[in-house]
């Protein structure tokens, strides 16, 4: 069963954009790392096969629209009249299905399956589709704001903010991934949710007509910046070249920042969102180096995303909290220097 905090302590609330389409706004400031909803699955079906007609009580006859009808029916009432409010990109003005609606909003996520009973020794990982009622209401952008992460152990979406939101700021996701070029993301958007997108990323003043292949090239380098990045220690034990690391992911975080996609690596969904790989590295760099003013810099921003994320980083955060009290007990301190 879907749960929720009360309507008048959520940071969020739903509103129209400026294109008149219903999205989530913030009603509080969100600061970057800051969860802006947990919330479980209401409908989750697999990704790679048809529902199974007689898990919903029909016959093999039934369509797949009765299908996703009787899904839809089995929920609460409440619940069904919020989820028969979402979108359905698929339908004309004045039409809308319920496959539609769930093929619009679903995000796709992965289960562990228990296969023994197919002779298979071991849990296999399979890809299903799921519907969360809350974050449905996000919009898409190419540079979003916020970014989902399905834990399967808890079954639970959370919502983060990959940068500050202030009060009044859409919360935007990415519903594909954001380092294709603009040509392929506009079509894939036009081809699956039958839109065509006008994000700050995707509609480069006129003024500046090379925007968009300075955009598409840039969005190329980061996605393979982890990569082709060289090995940490290699850096580390090397003579030369003390600013080569530190200059690079300085370099990766204005790129994310202007491209927005500070929570992106490389569009392939890892759990860890780039900034925060970024500032661990540079965390290491300044601390090889023994750089106390560099090295408490980026552990104070690590220490302050860690806070936002929430009370289950209160180790690590107890952690750094020692290491801006005694920087030299960092695990790889002055290694540089040796």
């Amino acid at each position: 069963m879907l749960t929720s905090r009360e309507e008048g302590h959520n940071p969020y609330s739903s509103a129209h954009n400026l294109d008149g389409e219903l999205g989530m706004v913030a009603r509080t400031f969100i600061p970057q790392g800051g969860v802006i909803l947990v919330e479980h699955p209401v409908i989750v079906v697999p990704a790679d096969m048809e529902v199974d007609a007689s898990v919903v009580g029909l016959d093999e006859a039934g369509s797949q629209s009765e299908l996703y009808g009787a899904l839809f029916s089995r929920l609460d009432s409440q619940m069904r009249k919020e989820v028969l409010a979402l979108k359905d990109c698929s339908a004309s003005p004045n039409a809308f299905t319920t496959r539609g609606i769930f093929n619009t909003n679903a995000l796709d996520v992965r289960l562990e399956v228990d296969n023994r009973r197919k002779f298979q020794a071991k849990v296999q990982e399979q890809k299903y589709k799921a519907l969360f009622l809350k974050t449905s209401r996000c919009n898409h952008s190419c540079g979003p704001n916020a970014v989902w992460r399905f834990d399967r152990l808890s079954f639970t979406l959370t919502l983060s903010a990959v940068r500050a939101i202030h009060p009044g700021e859409e919360i935007t996701i990415s519903y594909i991934n954001p380092f294709l070029p603009r040509h392929t993301r506009r079509t894939q958007l036009q081809s699956e949710w039958n839109f065509v997108c006008h994000c700050t990323h995707c509609d480069a003043p006129w003024t500046f007509p090379s925007a968009i292949s300075q955009s598409d090239k840039a969005r190329y380098e980061l996605s393979t910046f982890f990569k082709k990045l060289p090995d940490w220690e290699q850096w580390c034990f090397d003579e030369n070249n003390e600013q080569f690391m530190i200059e690079r992911h300085l370099r990766a975080m204005q790129m994310r920042e202007k491209e927005g996609l500070e929570g992106f690596q490389d569009g392939t969904g890892s759990e860890i969102v780039a900034y925060m790989k970024h500032i661990d590295a540079l965390v290491m760099c300044y601390g090889a180096l023994a750089d106390v003013q560099g090295f408490t810099k980026w552990v104070r921003k690590a220490r302050e995303v860690k806070l936002a994320e929430g009370p289950d980083n209160a180790l690590h955060v107890k952690v750094l909290d020692l290491w801006l009290k005694e920087p030299r007990k960092f695990y790889v301190w002055g290694w540089k220097r040796l």
